[in-house]
């Protein structure tokens, strides 16, 4: 919790007003030397005056004290994975309504605010009907917006940013999503590079190892995000779906990211397998489906966590760094279930149905919940 601030509020709030302390305490009834007393911090107004101050001043008792409720970054982190869970096993709207709660109680707490709303964004699917859905993705979009213009952090508004867009992407208003990116594309020279020539050029060789590894796994990661997208749009050319698929593998065989990421195989098979079906060559499809399912039975997959390996040894400050110190944005029940059903009931599968390597991969996941 932070100091009460309600002597400079007052001085401000006065101010504003282009009031002096004398015809403040002539208002209220008051000596001048309470009101100086007040602004300096040596005393605070009686309580019976609270609310005479905040009405003249055109603004609530809490803003008036300055009182603001603060949470630290592992308490958010275990908020998070508590209403996680919660929303995995509980009725949505009971979580939901909690969620909201919260962020009133701590609405100037802004790491804390952006990770509900990313709470929020991730859970919408669970809302019911896609009205339901849309009106919980605005409501994340607007706390985002109030992390962004009002945070004083650059890096986390431009992380609220970003989800601004992947919300309104959701919403199916690109217009909206191109209005809020365009223009703030990173220069072309990293800040992570220039931070880790400056700790070389001091000696600090650790330290640059560090920013320099976070850099080149951000960026792969990145890239493995872009690759699936980029396969879509070459659905019509068999041989970029082709040339993308074997590119971004071989770039995570290079970094041995199936045993440090695993969950970023997902995408790039699932969106391989669809366009393979789509393309009537269903054992490439199959392939890719089979693959899909030895990522989510490795042993390594569960629980979804953030982690290095050999090569990436100095991320873990990185990763704990990060509002979920690394956790997954939800429960590993949630995610389970999720992938099997993007596989069980996605129609862009409909013509492996009656194969027997589709059949028996059906088995398989239909058993995931024990074996996982």
């Amino acid at each position: 919790m932070t100091k009460i601030n309600i002597g400079k509020i007052i001085a401000a709030r006065r101010k504003e007003k282009r009031l002096t302390q004398e015809e403040l305490a002539e208002y209220l009834g008051v000596s001048k030397p309470a009101v100086s007393k007040w602004e300096s911090g040596q005393s605070y107004p009686d309580i019976m005056l609270l609310p005479v101050l905040a009405a003249f001043f055109n603004v609530s008792v809490d803003e008036l004290l300055g009182y603001e409720a603060q949470m630290t970054r592992e308490d958010i982190r275990k908020l998070y994975r508590r209403l996680a869970n919660a929303f995995a096993a509980e009725p949505f709207d009971q979580t939901y309504t909690e969620c909201l709660e919260t962020i009133k109680k701590y609405h100037s707490c802004w790491n804390l605010v952006y990770s509900i709303a990313q709470l929020l964004v991730n859970h919408a699917p669970l809302a019911g009907g896609p009205d339901r859905m849309n009106d919980v993705l605005r409501e994340a979009s607007g706390y985002f917006e109030c992390v962004e213009k009002n945070s004083g952090d650059a890096v986390l508004a431009r992380e609220a940013l970003s989800l601004r867009a992947y919300c309104c992407l959701a919403l199916q208003e690109p217009a909206q999503a191109i209005e809020l990116l365009e223009g703030t594309e990173e220069g072309t020279v990293s800040t992570g590079i220039l931070l880790a020539k400056a700790y070389t050029i001091k000696g600090d060789s650790d330290r640059a190892k560090r920013y320099l590894q976070q850099f080149i796994y951000t960026n792969i990661a990145n890239l493995f995000g872009a690759f699936p997208d980029l396969m879509a749009l070459y659905a019509d050319a068999p041989e970029k779906t082709d040339a993308c698929l074997q590119k971004v593998l071989s770039l995570g065989e290079v970094f041995q990211l199936k045993e440090m990421q695993p969950s970023h195989y997902f995408t790039v098979y699932l969106t391989a397998a669809a366009l393979y079906s789509a393309q009537n060559r269903n054992e490439k499809a199959l392939d890719m489906l089979e693959a899909y399912a030895d990522v989510i039975f490795q042993k390594n997959t569960f629980p979804l966590k953030l982690k290095g390996n050999s090569f990436f040894d100095m991320l873990q400050p990185y990763f704990e760094s990060l509002n979920l110190g690394g956790d997954a944005p939800r429960s590993d029940k949630l995610i389970r279930k999720d992938l099997k059903s993007v596989v069980l009931d996605n129609p862009a599968f409909q013509s492996l149905k009656s194969e027997e390597r589709y059949q028996k991969l059906w088995r398989r996941l239909e058993s995931m919940e024990e074996e996982v």
